[in-house]
């Protein structure tokens, strides 16, 4: 008895001594993997692929075409180094894109800082539109992406947006002419805000789809499939709620793009500076409708010249860079990384305030009001003839 517990006991010390050896060496090999990617300043990517699509991870450039596969991924998980990445989710005949920027060493938003992606099913509806040559919306997929000026190290912040559709191009005179045209559109107080109200009772539209092609300014402003511009924050808000009540159906809610929605639609998935590339020298200028000339003859870009001369970023979206300035939901407010952006009364109908206009447009007289993080911001009564607006649709619970 005594023989066999001693043998028991010697047997117990030799598992014990075996699994503190495994234990400190295991503890060992994780202090210097976390050492290495302390140093390499990485985030682990993690992918909960919910659709079973096929993944594939790139690391992003200085445009669209500078863009790089990262052929170590598995499609699950990989340590990432700083710098802008995106996923390619193909499922069901179509791709989804998601933003992946990394910052540092456990940058990211989620447990742990990491960065974390999940892959949700593709809608399997889009948004209706107002008329039958109207493009498709694009979808948005929900997650994390980089928020604020990169310039400001104490602005950028990740924000987590739900599921949004957003207009590939601006609102267009065609479209802005039905809701002037429709009894139950513009002169439908029902559709303005108590502030709209007061400022449609007092003050003429100078809205270019009102024009006529006997009017001078009609080549350069008033075609149909142009961009309406010398439209104010009151009229693009009130053209969504015509809207939502025209073609929502009860289930899609049709609004201008909060700041957020605007600036994740802008970036695209690259994490870009400008609508298509990192910065804008003579070589980039090309890419972009912007004149800085008063009289030009081309100023806003229609929707069938786009498709011609100019190209969408990799969500699909024309224009976020140039062409015109366009509305966004938010009240301007200050955020940073200690008070970061957030849905609140912002981006409320009536809260007073100067609105946030982002892009830049045909007649910026600065590159830097180009920059997809510059924030314009303007009395919602202002109008010019570089400011318009497009539209974000979301399906109603």
């Amino acid at each position: 008895m005594t023989k066999k517990f001693f043998i028991a006991a010697g047997l117990a010390v030799l598992v014990l001594a075996i699994a503190s050896f495994a234990l400190t060496k295991w503890w060992a090999e994780r202090e210097r993997n976390e050492q290495l990617h302390y140093q390499r300043e990485e985030t682990e990517l993690i992918v909960s692929n919910l659709i079973n699509a096929r993944v594939a991870l790139f690391k992003a450039g200085k445009n669209l075409a500078d863009t790089a596969g990262v052929a170590a991924f598995n499609g699950q998980r990989l340590w990432l180094s700083r710098g802008n990445y995106f996923l390619r989710a193909e499922h069901g005949g179509k791709n989804l894109f998601i933003p992946a920027p990394i910052q540092g060493y456990r940058s990211g938003p989620d447990d742990g800082g990491a960065f974390l992606v999940t892959l949700r099913p593709l809608p399997r509806i889009y948004p209706p539109r107002l008329l039958s040559h109207s493009p498709e919306f694009v979808y948005i997929p929900s997650g994390s992406f980089l928020f604020g000026d990169r310039s400001n190290p104490r602005e950028p912040h990740y924000l987590w947006l739900t599921a949004y559709f957003i207009n590939p191009f601006e609102v267009t005179n065609a479209e802005f002419r039905e809701f002037l045209d429709d009894p139950s559109g513009y002169a439908d107080a029902a559709n303005w805000t108590e502030a709209g109200k007061r400022w449609m009772a007092s003050k003429p539209s100078h809205v270019t789809a009102r024009l006529t092609s006997e009017d001078a300014d009609y080549q350069r402003f008033g075609q149909p499939d142009q961009p309406v511009v010398w439209v104010n924050w009151f009229e693009a808000r009130a053209y969504c709620k015509w809207l939502t009540k025209k073609i929502g159906n009860g289930r899609w809610l049709f609004v201008l793009p909060t700041e957020a929605e605007w600036e994740k639609a802008g970036r695209g998935p690259d994490n870009l500076d400008y609508g298509l590339s990192m910065f804008i020298s003579d070589n980039e200028t090309p890419l972009y409708n912007w004149k800085k000339n008063p009289d030009a003859v081309v100023t806003v870009v229609g929707i069938q010249d786009s498709y011609s001369a100019y190209r969408p970023n990799r969500f699909g979206i024309y224009h976020l860079t140039g062409n015109t300035v366009e509305w966004t939901q938010s009240i301007n407010r200050p955020f940073n990384k200690e008070h970061p952006y957030v849905d609140d009364e912002r981006n409320h109908d009536d809260t007073p305030g100067l609105r946030v206009a982002r892009g830049g447009s045909w007649y910026s007289a600065s590159v830097a009001l180009l920059h997809v993080a510059y924030r314009d911001a303007f009395q919602p009564e202002h109008s010019s003839q570089d400011i318009g607006f497009r539209i974000a649709a979301r399906l109603l619970p």
